[in-house]
């Protein structure tokens, strides 16, 4: 499995399992024409080479989008931070890639004329290989 699909797992699942997240009605890999709001999209993401003398790793830039299409922005703040806190506690390992660090990089929020509203949450996390 490569790094990024690690991180995307280890993401999904700590999002799943959120307090706070509970309102959503899911969370999904990419744009989900379907789904019911309001829901959370993981991507898109990128990733670089973050080795060191002792290591591989990888430096991940991951966006996370939570859509809503209730009126005004309060529901989707809520969702935001309680996505925010919880990245910001991801730790573990999967498929011998290891969450060496997370930082938060910002949170922007988007109205469109159509009503729905958009939480673009921005992250970078470092990882090593096992």
């Amino acid at each position: 499995m490569s790094a990024s699909l690690a991180v995307q797992s280890l993401i999904v699942a700590a999002l799943r399992s959120a307090p706070g997240l509970e309102p959503l009605t899911g969370v999904c890999d990419g744009v989900a024409p379907d789904a019911v709001a309001p829901y959370l999209t993981v991507g898109p993401d990128s990733m670089a080479d973050w080795s060191h003398q002792t290591g591989t790793g990888h430096e991940h830039a991951v966006r996370l989008a939570l859509w809503d299409d209730r009126p005004g922005t309060a529901r989707v703040k809520v969702l935001a931070a309680a996505a925010e806190t919880a990245i910001r506690a991801l730790s573990g390992s999967r498929d011998a890639t290891r969450i060496a660090g997370v930082a938060f990089i910002r949170t922007v929020f988007v109205k469109d004329p159509g009503g729905w509203t958009q939480a673009a949450i921005d992250f970078r996390i470092r990882t090593e290989q096992l």
